[in-house]
């Protein structure tokens, strides 16, 4: 069994105990951690317009809270105070893929939930406000000391502030407080509240992890119901008694209706798992424009052979999410909200969790046509681009 960190834990144990259930700190659970990153690389990058981030203040006089989230510019950070502030960068594993190796350790979990890896600096007293989160985050300390607060019980109907743009906390009664220096992680499952502030210069990564919520879900299994011509029957009352009030709508009819619904989810069963590789594979918003840029015109088999003969290799794109599934007779690969079906599994396989396909690779995949029209596919799509590593 493969440990979960230095926690004593196997990672099924960690699952079985703490996964959204309850909080865990985890003292050096990145020894000898150094972040490679500075707080003058993250403003930087939260100045790119193509970049997603937010700069969020609260008035050291008045306690009032402030959000920029579009068009930060040099200036902006150039007029801020010295305490009292902090700027989180979203998908910065996308954008530096050097600090991939910060997610590997995760891959037990599953990766379709993995939403992204963000960052935060903030000097002294620098904070998000005390909030919930609707998903589980791994909050890793990579520079300076940050106090983290944490409630032992989920909150599931949160008091917000009014007015805000930020969900912060109307009031805020920890049971947990800890220092957390370079290396230190704490596990937050969802609804648990919490709250951190920098105790000095600090960097934070936050490891999240998605899950969709139940109307995205029926709003993918409606779509995948309507593109297969399912679900079309109708309301019926056979054993209809006479009404006592003519525009009532009776407890009978609702139950009828509560009826109907459970008879089209499982006549949506065959399409539930491909409802759910569209939904979760989805592109964001944010991150569209920079995945695109890696199209090209759609190659041929020998092209490919061409391109790796001169040793050449296909790099996944980040920006882009993948998953696969299967049942006994097939396999359905899932990129950018598209399914495209795969007889062999291990090519899904190679196709969604290698970061490179060599020579190698392409002499297995090459053996099945659809295989190699797939990969075509995803090459001329953006998924995947050449790299030469000679």
């Amino acid at each position: 069994m493969t440990a979960f960190f230095n926690t004593g834990l196997t990672q099924q144990q960690f699952l079985n105990e703490y996964w959204q259930k309850k909080p865990l700190l985890i003292r050096q659970a990145f020894t000898n951690f150094q972040s490679t990153i500075t707080a003058d690389d993250l403003i930087e990058l939260a100045c790119e317009s193509d970049i997603e981030s937010r700069l969020i203040e609260q008035s050291e006089q008045s306690g009032d809270w402030l959000l920029k989230s579009e068009g930060l510019s040099e200036q902006d950070f150039d007029k801020l105070p010295a305490t009292h502030w902090t700027v989180l960068v979203q998908d910065i594993d996308k954008h530096l893929p050097e600090l991939q190796p910060v997610i590997d350790p995760f891959r037990f979990l599953p990766d379709w939930r993995h939403d992204d890896l963000m960052a935060s600096y903030a000097p002294k007293s620098g904070s998000v406000g005390a909030h919930t989160d609707s998903y589980d985050v791994f909050l890793l300390q990579t520079m300076g000391t940050r106090r983290w607060q944490v409630s032992d019980q989920p909150i599931l109907q949160p008091e917000l502030i009014a007015g805000l743009d930020l969900q912060i906390l109307k009031t805020f009664d920890p049971d947990q407080s800890w220092d957390l220096a370079p290396g230190d992680m704490l596990y937050v499952p969802p609804h648990f509240a919490h709250h951190g502030v920098a105790l000095d210069d600090c960097i934070t990564f936050s490891i999240g992890f998605r899950a969709p919520s139940k109307v995205e879900v029926l709003d993918a299994v409606t779509n995948a119901l309507l593109e297969g011509n399912l679900g079309q029957g109708h309301y019926s009352d056979p054993e209809l008694i006479t009404a006592q009030h003519t525009h009532e709508i009776s407890q009978q009819a609702v139950t009828k209706v509560k009826q109907l619904l459970h008879d089209v989810i499982d006549e949506a069963d065959p399409l539930i798992a491909s409802a759910l590789g569209r939904l979760v594979t989805d592109t964001k918003n944010s991150l569209i424009e920079l995945a695109e840029d890696n199209s090209s015109d759609l190659p041929t088999a020998e092209e490919l052979t061409v391109q790796f003969k001169q040793g050449k290799v296909l790099e996944r794109n980040l920006y882009y999410r993948f998953a696969w599934t299967r049942n006994d007779q097939t396999s359905q690969l899932f990129f950018a909200a598209e399914a495209y079906d795969l007889s062999d599994y291990e090519h899904a396989i190679l196709l969604t969790e290698k970061t490179l396909l060599t020579e190698a690779e392409w002499r297995l995949l090459s053996l099945n046509p659809q295989s190699v029209d797939v990969l075509c596919e995803l090459i001329a799509e953006g998924g995947w681009f050449w790299q030469d590593l000679s």
